[in-house]
């Protein structure tokens, strides 16, 4: 069953700041349910799940899957094309656009998935409210929600922030329905000159974090916070939630179309995934294996619990890199490889670890990672004493070693 494209109807916005006596201070949620029309939103702008019912679980893809989409790499359990992810909820299309090979989630432009990290960071539209100097009204662009129901992702409380750039601005964010979370942020400034670049802190750009386990958002802006009487030097605002990481204020921002226009008016925004299908909340659950479909399946792989809404996704055991996901996938990390030795010691690659040993004479010590004079070979010199008998041999010391 696919889920429907929706769209929340337009409407006016609340005049002005909350104030004390005003009904968003006195009662959000409440004021949000009864401002179905006041909060400018077209509701949901991209439909990320396409599938509620899954398909059974393909333990090993076939040989022929697509394992890369342009430039994008495509592991298991996500797939390109029938059989080839670990349920349907895992699909990812392949498309050409301007002539370039692109993955997608659903309607979801993807660029790129971490096995190991449980994320992926996916392109987002940016909601955009300007002044039209022809017809002399707000115009709202863009998209103000975001869909991510039912499906393996949450938008990450970690490395997102809703993110709001204006001079004279108020934007929200809330659910899909007002009754869950609700927050705002405010953005202005008195003019140009009081903007600095890298700094979002209310002046110009204003961010605020997210709760743990959204799966949908929605943004509207204030009708009373517009740039109708500041449009010759800053005429449209904007909100989005995006990837924090990604976003460094400019004050061109203000001034140009330049944050809507760097990306063809998107963002990145990361998601949180697990394997949340046939009702799994967590490693403990999904070890039972009742579904018949556990999927850390590497030997050397581990079970991490979802730290964003319920489920689980693997991981590869300390000392090996891979795809848990896969038999065998799991393979021995060679550490020698990174030099995590002294100068002067030696590396031994190990299953699962490695050791590090230092030449005759010298005494690896852990603590500093160094290779040190054996203060055990010269008091065996010094107690032995000179010169030596014939026939006798001063003792050596063949060197010592650590094992990681």
């Amino acid at each position: 069953h696919k889920q429907q494209l929706k769209q929340s109807p337009k409407g006016q916005y609340p005049a002005g700041l909350p104030g004390e006596d005003n009904p968003w201070r006195q009662n959000p949620r409440s004021y949000l349910r009864s401002m179905e029309g006041p909060i400018l939103r077209l509701g949901l702008g991209l439909l990320l799940l396409l599938a509620t019912q899954h398909a059974p679980a393909t333990a090993i893809p076939s040989p022929q899957c697509q394992t890369k989409c342009g430039n994008v790499e495509i592991p298991y359990p996500f797939g390109v094309g029938v059989n080839c992810s670990f349920t349907e909820d895992f699909n990812i299309s392949c498309r050409v656009q301007d002539g370039i090979s692109k993955p997608f989630i659903g309607t979801v432009e993807l660029l790129n998935i971490s096995l190991a990290g449980g994320t992926v960071r996916v392109r987002h539209r940016i909601a955009s409210y300007c002044y039209n100097t022809s017809t002399g009204v707000m115009d709202f662009g863009g998209a103000s929600g975001f869909q991510a129901r039912d499906s393996p992702y949450r938008f990450s409380d970690t490395q997102n922030k809703f993110t709001v750039i204006g001079c004279n601005t108020l934007a929200y964010i809330s659910d899909s329905n007002g009754t869950g979370y609700q927050s705002g942020c405010v953005a202005t400034c008195t003019g140009p000159s009081a903007l600095t670049d890298g700094t979002c802190s209310g002046i110009g750009c204003c961010q605020t974090a997210i709760p743990r386990g959204m799966d949908y958002y929605s943004a509207g802006f204030a009708r009373g916070f517009n740039t109708s009487r500041i449009w010759r030097f800053s005429r449209c605002s904007y909100a989005v939630l995006m990837e924090a990481a990604a976003f460094s204020f400019s004050t061109a921002y203000i001034n140009t179309t330049k944050f809507n226009s760097t990306g063809s008016g998107k963002v990145p925004v990361v998601l949180d995934w697990a394997i949340r299908s046939n009702g799994t909340t967590s490693c403990e659950a999904a070890k039972r294996n009742e579904s018949g479909n556990y999927a850390c399946i590497s030997r050397n792989s581990a079970c991490v619990d979802s730290v964003n809404g319920p489920g689980y996704f693997c991981n590869c055991s300390q000392g090996y890199e891979g795809n848990p996901y896969l038999p065998d996938g799991c393979k021995d990390v060679n550490e020698c490889n990174h030099n995590p030795c002294p100068s002067g010691g030696i590396c031994h690659n190990t299953i699962g670890g490695y050791r590090c040993s230092c030449r005759a004479g010298r005494k690896f010590s852990k603590q500093s990672n160094t290779c040190n004079p054996d203060t055990d070979l010269i008091i065996d010199v010094t107690t032995t004493g000179y010169p030596m008998q014939e026939g006798e041999s001063m003792p050596m010391n063949p060197g010592s070693s650590y094992y990681a």
